[in-house]
């Protein structure tokens, strides 16, 4: 299952244009996961934020990997590559990416109070 967070989570961030606050990041997650009925994220709403130690622990995984910079409560892809082989073997990644995709495409112009409210109105 982290291979299966880990491309997910670089994926999202890369279709964000390389960089999104991790709060924006977390909420998208909880967006897929949601939509999709998959949870790959095992979620709690506090305060009407979710919380995901999950979540957490795959980005502090990619950073000491390398794979991400974490600076300021913002997630930053390297350039060091990925090893993508573990991602187009399994069938729920194909399933959830085009989730990934659907949930930025609508919500990236968004702010996190925004994305918050939609959750609140949609998914919780």
């Amino acid at each position: 299952m982290e291979d299966l967070r880990r491309c997910v989570l670089l994926d999202m961030v890369r279709m964000l244009n390389g960089s999104c606050s991790i709060d924006k990041l977390a909420l998208l997650m909880y967006m897929v996961d949601k939509l999709s009925g998959y949870f790959i994220f095992n979620w709690s709403i506090e305060d009407y934020m979710p919380i995901s130690q999950d979540f957490l622990d795959t980005i502090e995984n990619l950073r000491r990997g390398g794979y991400l910079d974490v600076n300021n409560g913002r997630v930053t892809i390297t350039t060091l590559p990925f090893d993508v082989s573990t991602c187009g073997n399994n069938w729920l990644y194909s399933r959830l990416i085009s989730y990934v995709s659907e949930v930025v495409s609508k919500y990236r112009d968004k702010d996190v109070h925004e994305l918050l409210s939609e959750i609140t109105d949609i998914v919780i």
